[in-house]
């Protein structure tokens, strides 16, 4: 009896443990959106000044941290899209007036 209360009482405690998880509200998610559209397009920039001094390395790294920096984005882009915002990225760049 005494280790079937213990494994009720742990189960509960996973599942009250794992309801808590920490997602992002409709509204940070936003934010966090505009603010990764906003770095995007300064990270773009610089990537093309690099090119156009021939420092191509240097550019192609910048490339690398924008494709990365891209896939969380559209990560992010389908989890608000799961939220119920409909074309979220679309959304994010008018609101910062790109």
């Amino acid at each position: 009896m005494k280790k079937f209360m213990l494994l009720f009482i742990g189960a509960a405690m996973a599942l009250t443990i794992s309801a808590q998880t920490t997602t992002p509200t409709k509204k940070a998610a936003e934010k966090d959106m505009r603010k990764d559209v906003v770095e995007l397009k300064e990270q773009r920039k610089e990537r093309n000044k690099k090119i156009a001094r021939v420092q191509l390395r240097k550019a192609s790294k910048n490339q690398k941290a924008i494709n990365e920096d891209r896939k969380q984005l559209n990560a992010n882009k389908k989890h608000l899209k799961n939220k119920g915002i409909k074309d979220p990225v679309k959304k994010a760049k008018e609101e910062v007036g790109q």
